[in-house]
């Protein structure tokens, strides 16, 4: 078996690289995640509704991605990540254009986000992380950290384009464009599915832990422990920053530019995490990042908007890092043999936080008028956090050996 280096996986596998890419950046936590923001002020100046309850959609999102993870997991492991990407982007979609047509109660509105939720988790990172980890081992890290670059993409364009179109058009032709922009990935979708299904047959049996194994380790819940903590932080503040922003006094369009610096500290984030995982141990390079995000929040809160552009980035570099780590870490510590299953509970979990992140973070300026213990409890979370990954242990020896095995017989039966 010819020995397999990171070129030579990097130059088989960069198409599921490449659409794994495009997927993260129009998927359903990307599109609506990081435009909300960009939506309310239409959304409050229509319906009145306050950003606590505006923000609220967001839980219903996530309760519906949550409630879907491990079902996905399972349907992962069985049929694989293109087939099930097929079906979810076409009702993703469809949920956004319902949005677009909105005329009822803010229940309605939440309804609508929780269907989106669930038509859309098929395009969230349990899929693409799942192609991804597949095709690589030794730049496992830096392929993941790439693929999840396209949620940076999203972070960087949509705060400005959605804020253009609403002032334009109004906050319906913002979430007509949300649909438009969520069909991008298809092409690529139909292109992986024609090219792996000739393989799949021939592919190498995965390896790891099984379920019952994986949810009797203590590094399972360390891990899951941990992202909680970080889930329910920085996605506490990215919806509120251009509000946070034109509270302060910029106009719309400057707290919109300068929010979407965040996303510049996405795509700086992931490659550089995804470098440094591959050759270093991944909470040594995780738990300063995360310290790198409370420090902006802090810089946020002391020195407002004079400071925000470099908050921004700072707080950015850390933001989707989780998804990655996540996936990372779950490849390294249980491997592949239950991989849907095992990421979809933690990540399923982790979506809670994420959920109610913005939610508390709404209520806490509705009863307070300000932002400022918002941003500390994000920075507390995020120390607590880094605190805990650095209590993993080292990985195994023998579940990495059988991970470079598997992905070097994957690499050749794509020849």
């Amino acid at each position: 078996m010819a020995s397999v280096t990171r070129y030579s996986e990097f130059r088989k596998g960069w198409p599921t690289v490449l659409s794994a890419t495009v997927g993260s950046a129009v998927s359903v936590t990307a599109l609506l995640f990081y435009s909300l923001g960009s939506l309310t002020a239409g959304l409050q100046a229509e319906f009145g509704w306050n950003r606590a309850e505006v923000s609220s959609s967001l839980l219903y999102m996530t309760v519906a991605l949550t409630l879907s993870a491990v079902p996905l997991g399972w349907l992962l492991d069985r049929y694989g990540p293109w087939r099930i990407a097929l079906i979810s982007v076409p009702g993703f979609t469809l949920s956004l254009v319902l949005l677009s047509q909105f005329n009822g109660e803010l229940i309605h509105f939440n309804l609508l986000f929780g269907l989106a939720g669930l038509l859309g988790a098929g395009t969230t990172s349990i899929v693409y992380t799942k192609a991804v980890n597949a095709a690589f081992f030794k730049s496992r890290g830096l392929a993941l950290g790439i693929t999840l670059t396209g949620l940076g993409a999203a972070a960087l364009i949509l705060p400005p384009l959605i804020v253009g179109v609403v002032q334009a058009y109004g906050w319906r032709a913002g979430f007509t464009a949300l649909a438009v922009l969520s069909l991008i990935v298809l092409p690529f979708i139909f292109f992986r599915l024609r090219t792996t299904t000739v393989t799949a047959a021939a592919g190498p049996a995965l390896t790891g832990k099984s379920r019952s194994e994986a949810l009797s380790s203590k590094s399972f819940w360390i891990i899951l422990v941990a992202f909680v903590l970080v889930g329910g932080s920085v996605p506490a503040v990215i919806p509120h920053m251009v509000p946070m922003l034109t509270d302060a006094g910029l106009t719309p369009a400057a707290a919109a530019a300068i929010a979407a610096l965040i996303g510049l500290g996405v795509i700086v984030g992931r490659l550089s995490i995804g470098f440094l995982v591959d050759r270093f141990f991944a909470p040594f390079v995780a738990a300063p990042l995360f310290l790198v995000t409370a420090a902006g929040c802090v810089l946020l809160m002391w020195g407002g908007p004079s400071v925000a552009p470099i908050a921004a980035l700072m707080i950015g570099v850390s933001f989707g890092a989780e998804a990655d780590l996540i996936a990372f870490l779950c490849g390294n510590y249980f491997g592949l043999k239950s991989y849907g299953f095992i990421y979809g509970l933690i990540y399923g979990v982790f979506t809670i936080a994420v959920a109610v992140g913005p939610v508390w973070a709404g209520a806490f300026f509705d009863r307070t008028g300000t932002y400022e213990g918002a941003l500390i409890t994000v920075a507390v979370l995020l120390v607590a956090g880094s605190a805990l990954l650095l209590t993993l242990p080292r990985y195994s020896q023998t579940e990495t050996s059988d991970l470079a095995v598997h992905n070097e017989s994957a690499a050749e039966s794509r020849v």
